[in-house]
């Protein structure tokens, strides 16, 4: 993938959505508030909603987790179909088993890019030849995000904002 614009189709992983709601202003929180904005589409998969909600209910202050249900609100993200996985071979056998489900949905969501802060999760991803690409959310935002056709606009906006 070469370039973005306001089609792009982003897979959010639960470390992202986490990252996001804990610190609004850093890169997660970032990409997400784009996505609210329409100039990226934001995906997400009931799986991943959980288990966001429950690590934030478990390691952060409520706070957080009111946070994530606004921008979940607000964003309006597309939620992914998560594929049968319980089938013999493995769909994803060079993926971690705890984590195909985030493969599988992005995938049947048509998702061209998974963010993950999970390095491991995004080496298997990107070592796995399943067509799609996994990043951190700064990887994301220093590599391919300066080829949107509003990126002049997104960086006024960013300089505002200090």
């Amino acid at each position: 993938m070469s370039s973005v614009d306001p089609s792009t189709r982003l897979f959010f992983d639960a470390s992202c959505l986490i990252a996001a709601a804990a610190s609004p202003s850093g890169g997660s929180g970032f990409l997400w508030s784009l996505a609210e904005r329409g100039l990226l589409r934001a995906i997400v998969s009931q799986v991943v909603l959980l288990e966001t909600e429950r690590n934030l209910i478990d390691k952060f202050p409520t706070a957080a987790l009111a946070r994530h249900q606004a921008q979940i609100v607000v964003g309006a993200p597309e939620i992914a179909a998560v594929p049968r996985l319980d089938v013999t071979p493995r769909r994803y056998p060079s993926i971690n088993v705890k984590d195909e489900h985030v493969v599988a949905a992005a995938i049947s969501s048509r998702a061209s890019i998974i963010l993950t802060l999970d390095q491991p999760l995004a080496t298997e991803i990107n070592q796995s030849l399943q067509g799609i690409l996994a990043l951190s959310p700064g990887k994301f935002i220093t590599t391919l995000l300066p080829s949107h056709p509003s990126f002049a606009i997104l960086r006024q906006d960013d300089r505002g904002k200090q």
